[in-house]
């Protein structure tokens, strides 16, 4: 389903992704603040405002995913060094149980998302 936004619309979508505030995104589109700010309260604009964004991470996200490998390789070295300065070494180690913790935190929320999405539906069905 493509979403259908105006000239105006779409001018100033692409000076949101452009710019750092509302108001710098409003005047390279050419248009008030008042507007601006009714844009973003406009539901399809909106939508199409998180959509665009959202692809926009995925590629950063998809780009840290290759770094990872290196990024861990990097920790792991600096973590293991016997010369690297002791404040330096437990940095590393720090953010290395950092990162692993919070994916078990996430591991558990997608599970209980799973589970209230698995309710949901099941309380849809019984309601038809």
């Amino acid at each position: 389903m493509a979403v259908e936004l105006n000239i105006r619309q779409d001018r100033f979508l692409k000076a949101l992704l452009e710019t750092a505030t509302i108001e710098a995104a409003c005047k390279m589109a050419g248009i008030n603040k008042t507007t601006g700010y009714k844009y973003l309260k406009d539901d399809t604009f909106l939508a199409e405002y998180r959509k665009i964004r959202r692809e926009a991470m995925q590629q950063v996200t998809a780009q840290l995913q290759k770094k990872s490998e290196e990024a861990v390789a990097v920790l792991s070295e600096v973590m293991n060094d016997k010369e690297a300065p002791y404040a330096s070494r437990v940095s590393s180690a720090k953010n290395v149980l950092d990162v692993a913790y919070r994916s078990i935190e996430l591991d558990d929320q997608q599970e209980e998302i799973d589970r209230l999405r698995k309710c949901i539906e099941d309380n849809a069905l019984l309601r038809s």
